[in-house]
């Protein structure tokens, strides 16, 4: 359904990945890409009618205001001592925690999360790197007002070995990519119904229906699960580590309590000692978490990103793990409203000559529906029954007398 003109925005992350070694390293993996598109469209409203009587009403109109990638570089190092035989795996994420829209910018901060494994005198060991980062952006266009979204993604990260000999040093550094895109929410006061005494009004309304982003709420969750070893493995002896973990966020929804959970799959590899020495199983751990109260009206998309996982052994076959996850959660308000997209000068008006006319209303009508009856204005009507409050109840009654030449 996209059409030319469309910005589009695409996701990919790795649903899986493993490696074949035989003659050569086989790197098989499983993509999931998402597309999504933000809209231009344009549309006449009503905002202005002179010379009639008019009843207005405030609409929210969404707007893309402007979007931009940005390249900021991240780095960090750690003494870890002894003698480094070689660099197994480096495993990186990156938090957005906030984006806050300024003056023709955005300050986002974000932490950026690295896992080395590494052979050590002969042993398997890991170093964790976090990472804040802070980064002003420019942004042509924007206010402080308006709802950002950022996604961020690791670009070239990777280990430089330093130090001296027996006292080495582990280095980390690449690029955090921001994509960045900024919105905005405005109000429009659009002319709702009008009324000329004179003539009828030819009115012709449309619908519109809309998405406007409100902005994402950043929050830490813990997640827990079990992985079993299968039957034909021994029994497992010690973690030595997890050299990665990736989350992935399935569904989002408001369960019959009115809160806002968030379904999806953590997945990693474990590495562990048994009586045959170092081995390996990869694990998925389900997830429902509980985020926050919904609202009215509003829809919710959960985006998860791990931040830290850990696992031991437990009962010789099953591993408990424990991760935290980094979820910012996207707050949308669906619109779906009616205007005025046209008005034209119908028939002249029949003209009521009656010296009194006696108006019986209908519950909930309002003063357009009194002056289209009695053909008169709000003004006239007003003066002659000073107590009348709208929206009017069912039975009650308008009397207007109308003074004739």
């Amino acid at each position: 359904d996209f059409e030319e003109g469309d910005n589009l925005v695409c996701t990919v992350n790795v649903a899986e990945a493993e490696v074949g070694a035989n003659d050569y390293l086989t790197l098989t993996a499983a993509l999931e890409l998402a597309v999504s598109a933000t809209r231009r469209e344009n549309i006449d409203l009503l905002t202005v009618a002179e010379d009639c009587y008019k009843k207005t009403r405030g609409m929210t109109l969404p707007s893309f205001v402007a979007s931009k990638t940005s390249t900021a570089e991240f780095f960090d190092d750690a003494n870890v001592g002894g003698e480094i035989d070689s660099v197994l795996s480096i495993n990186s994420n990156v938090a957005v925690k906030s984006a806050q829209a300024t003056d023709g910018g955005a300050v986002v901060k974000s932490v950026v999360y690295v896992t080395v494994t590494y052979l050590k005198d002969g042993a398997i060991e890991q170093q964790t790197f976090e990472i804040p980062l802070e980064d002003e952006i420019n942004l042509d266009g924007v206010l402080p007002t308006d709802a950002l979204k950022v996604d961020a993604m690791i670009r070239g990260a990777k280990v430089i070995l330093q130090g001296v000999t027996g006292d080495n040093v582990l280095r980390v550094e690449g690029d955090v990519v921001y994509n960045i895109h900024a919105y905005r929410c405005q109000k429009v006061d659009v002319v709702d119904d009008m009324f000329l005494l004179s003539n009828e009004l030819e009115i012709t309304r449309a619908r519109y229906q809309g998405r406007c982003y409100l902005g994402g709420d950043y929050t830490e969750e813990a997640v827990s699960g079990i992985a079993l070893l299968g039957d034909n493995r021994p029994n497992a002896l010690q973690v030595v580590t997890l050299p990665y973990a990736r989350c992935y966020t399935l569904k989002t929804y408001t369960n019959d309590d009115g809160n806002i959970v968030a379904e999806g799959v953590v997945n990693t590899d474990i590495v562990y000692t048994d009586e045959n020495g170092y081995n390996s199983v990869r694990t998925e751990i389900p997830f429902s978490i509980v985020l926050d109260k919904a609202e009215d009206g509003v829809s919710y998309k959960a985006n998860c990103v791990c931040v830290g996982i850990s696992a031991k052994v437990r009962k010789d076959r099953e591993f408990e793990i424990d991760t935290t996850l980094a979820v910012t959660l996207e707050k949308y308000a669906d619109i779906e409203t009616e205007y005025i997209a046209s008005v034209e000068l119908g028939a002249e008006r029949k003209k009521n000559t009656s010296p009194v006319s006696l108006y019986i209303a209908e519950n909930g009508e309002d003063m357009l529906d009194v002056c289209k009856s009695l053909y008169a204005m709000p003004d006239d009507i007003m003066a002659q029954n000073p107590t009348l409050e709208f929206p009017l109840k069912e039975g009650e009654q308008v009397l207007y007398f109308r003074q004739l030449k």
